[in-house]
């Protein structure tokens, strides 16, 4: 009788310095399927993904490919297996063609090792054609954006006959469209037959995309379904123990302008921003890659110029000021890439974040600790940051806490508007919401928030008002009570929503 699943994990445990991560998890797959796997950060899905990647050894249970034992899993004996596994890190020789990465190791080699070009670049062709990728096999992988790269692994993975491909957080830095390409790709995988291991935080992708899920919460598994029988309430309360009640955003009136841009230009990058930001509003920016949204904020904080126009902040005109002068005033910048601009990773919790406002903790050349560690405690308790202690290095916290970290920098340091380019990126459903209520409780103090998200239900929950951005220029501004992400996606797409 012909085995039913391809993958089959019985009791497969790992610790780390005794701490247990995963505990007698099960785990099956079926040929063509696509078994989606999500938890919130620390619930032990990466560990698992690297015991069959080959990248850790378990401890304890039993693996079967195809019915067989799979005993020790090695990175070569995975892939000579079957399975290949798409980080979200590139596993590709930027400096090599497109069909040089494809076949690597595989190369058509004639006497004396000598390549045979064209007929690689016709194998490599051959492949993308089959997955219907419109791209030069002869194109320097360096060249391609990260959603072509992906698809080029696939590719890769395709050529090497996978069985099964581990996908972790493939779409963090897709657009709209290159999710959706991504997701008919995948569809393709299936009808070949492979099987699709699905890591995401967007639950929205899994009810997409997948067939069955499997929910991990502490380093048990906690729920295993098909995708049909649950909704999205009942995968957030596996994933975190309980209900969780979505934060949103009430009208209640405008109050007075804080921050305005008037006509605010720079040339050839974005043209004639007008935007009005009210104390205690939150303005969402939303767009597609390329329509100008993180080039307009990050000049609106003062780290790139603008060519026209004027800032004004409680009255008075700031265009033109350094970005020192502009922090003090009361703007702030919280970036995407929190790990690389926004945080010193070695550095502890205190020290990120008091260090745009030493001179509140010091007397001359000398810190204050005590005074240190009495304000960052506060700040601690009352954005709920998980610390071993307020001297934990920030590398060691989760996304969402190092994010919280950012906010208690610049609250710290008095900031009254917060302008945040896509502020939960890479974290998981609970911090998700935790910076959610972060951020509504921040409009409660008065402060005011314009914020960029890809994330169209973030926009809709969390902002007062939507600007619309495309080629440059905000094409709309729409209240969220009053519109739908139909049109706001209409807009950022230059089509109507009877087009679609």
């Amino acid at each position: 009788m012909k085995n039913e699943h391809i993958l089959q994990i019985k009791n497969v445990s790992k610790s780390f310095s005794g701490v247990k991560v995963l505990n007698d998890i099960a785990f099956d797959l079926r040929p063509g399927e696509v078994h989606a796997i999500v938890g919130e950060n620390g619930a032990g899905k990466s560990t698992l993904i690297k015991i069959l990647s080959g990248a850790y050894e378990r401890d304890g249970g039993k693996i079967f490919l195809g019915g067989v034992t799979f005993d020790v899993i090695t990175p070569r004996r995975a892939q000579d297996a079957g399975i290949v596994t798409i980080y979200q890190e590139r596993n590709l020789v930027p400096n090599l063609s497109v069909g040089e990465n494809i076949l690597i190791g595989n190369e058509p080699k004639g006497p004396f090792g000598i390549m045979k070009w064209k007929e690689l670049f016709r194998k490599a062709e051959e492949i993308l054609k089959n997955l219907h990728l419109r791209l030069n096999p002869q194109a320097i992988v360096s060249s391609l954006s990260s959603a072509e790269q992906q698809a080029v692994e696939i590719a890769k993975a395709l050529y090497k006959k996978a069985r099964i491909v581990i996908m972790d957080e493939p779409t963090a830095s897709l657009t709209r469209a290159e999710i959706d390409n991504l997701f008919s790709l995948i569809v393709q995988l299936k009808k070949k037959g492979v099987s699709v291991i699905y890591i995401s935080h967007r639950l929205d992708e899994i009810f997409r995309i997948a067939d069955r899920v499997s929910v991990l919460r502490d380093g048990f598994k906690v729920m295993e379904s098909d995708i049909k029988d649950i909704n999205k309430n009942i995968l957030v309360k596996a994933m975190v123990g309980e209900e969780l009640t979505l934060t949103y955003v009430e009208n209640e009136g405008i109050t007075d302008v804080l921050f305005e841009a008037r006509g605010v230009s720079r040339t050839g990058v974005f043209e004639d921003i007008h935007l009005k930001l009210h104390r205690g509003e939150i303005v969402g920016i939303a767009g597609m890659v390329g329509s100008g949204r993180t080039e307009v904020v990050r000049a609106l904080a003062g780290i790139d110029r603008i060519d026209e126009g004027k800032l004004i902040l409680n009255g008075r005109e700031i265009q033109g000021k350094s970005l020192e002068e502009i922090i003090k005033m009361g703007i702030c910048f919280v970036p995407e890439n929190r790990d690389e601009v926004g945080l010193i990773s070695a550095m502890s919790v205190a020290g990120n974040t008091t260090i745009a406002s030493l001179p509140k903790i010091s007397r001359g050349p000398l810190l204050k600790l005590k005074h240190e560690n009495e304000l960052v405690e506060t700040f601690v308790k009352t954005l709920a940051i998980q610390a071993k202690s307020i001297r934990q290095e920030v590398r060691y916290l989760s996304g969402g806490n190092r994010q919280k970290v950012m906010v208690a920098k610049w609250l710290c340091r008095g900031i009254e508007v917060f302008i945040m380019d896509e502020p939960t990126q890479g974290v998981d459903v609970g911090a998700r919401e935790e910076i959610h209520r972060i951020m509504k409780h921040l409009t409660n103090e008065g402060k005011t928030i314009l914020m960029v998200s890809t994330d169209l239900d973030e926009l809709m929950n969390m902002s007062h008002r939507v600007a619309v951005m495309r080629g440059g220029r905000v094409v709309n501004i729409l209240n969220t009570p009053e519109t739908t992400r139909e049109e706001v996606l209409s807009f950022a797409i230059g089509k109507s929503v009877s087009q679609q």
